[in-house]
């Protein structure tokens, strides 16, 4: 090979060389191998998704002093679980910590959880990721689930009654009946017990919206009446003033039209409650 050709060939990045990822690849394999080394099976999980997440996170660092960072990261990772599965107490209750969301971003989670309306929605929660790592790796595969023994969700406890419901005794002489009001309605009656005020307020809207449809279908008669009569006294001064009147008259015709389909409405109803009193008698 050439002198010319070697100054023409590109550099590799130091990330693809072999003296760079093979110390990466084997440091992040004794990191799993170490994590099975704990007796709880919750402690290996979380350590497990942890590490992967870590690794697939900073996958494409390009910056030197990056990547020297997050290596000596893992290292003192390394380092505190070796030192928590020799013994030692600080080491162990920072990862016991971790595990069990008394603090990092299990807890945040379980915060999130105990704020919730509805707490038994928990088994929803596929993920407990944050949203940035689930854009860049939104594959199932990499999901890290909640573990069920993190979060039980509180018991349901019935509100306490302030006003109990009365328990009202058996009332023996109470008698049912059939009662016709004077639109045709009929309504069962219970004799002996006070009627609801719900009910004796419908009746009585009821009732004045009736009479104010009687009243208005009298008073419509009324001036249609006075509307002929003017114009049979104007046809006798000046037959072109009757043109105006016949407008009136129009208008009158219409709005009795109306009002005349209700009143004929109610008059059967009177005639069927006159029947049916005449068939008691």
């Amino acid at each position: 090979m050439s002198l010319q050709s070697l100054r023409n060939k590109p550099r590799r990045p130091f990330w693809k060389l072999p003296q760079h990822r093979l110390p990466v690849l084997s440091l992040y394999k004794s990191l799993l191998k170490i994590s099975k080394s704990f007796p709880d099976e919750l402690h290996q999980k979380y350590l497990f998704y942890h590490i992967r997440q870590k690794f697939r996170l900073r996958r494409h660092e390009t910056s030197i002093t990056k990547t020297i960072e997050y290596l000596s990261e893992a290292q003192e990772c390394k380092s505190t679980i070796i030192k928590a599965l020799n013994g030692d107490k600080e080491a162990f209750q920072h990862i016991d910590d971790l595990t069990w969301g008394r603090k990092g971003r299990l807890k945040e989670v379980l915060d999130i959880l105990e704020n919730w309306k509805k707490p038994k929605l928990h088994k929803f929660v596929k993920d407990t990721r944050t949203y940035g790592n689930r854009a860049r790796d939104p594959h199932p595969a990499y999901r890290i689930p909640l573990d069920k023994r993190l979060y039980t969700p509180p018991e349901y406890k019935e509100p306490i009654k302030i006003f109990p419901k009365k328990k009202h005794p058996f009332r023996p002489n109470l008698r049912t009946y059939t009662v016709v009001t004077q639109l045709g309605y009929k309504l069962w009656r219970v004799r002996g017990w006070k009627q609801p005020t719900w009910i004796s307020l419908m009746m009585n809207k009821r009732i004045k919206a009736h009479q104010r449809r009687i009243d208005r279908y009298h008073q419509l008669e009324e001036q249609l009446e006075m509307v002929r009569l003017e114009q049979r006294i104007l046809r006798m001064l000046d037959p072109t003033l009757v043109l105006e009147e016949k407008e009136f008259e129009k208008r009158i015709l219409s709005e009795l039209g109306e009002s005349k389909k209700y009143h004929d409405r109610i008059l059967k109803m009177q005639a069927k409650k006159e029947e049916l009193d005449e068939a008691d008698i």
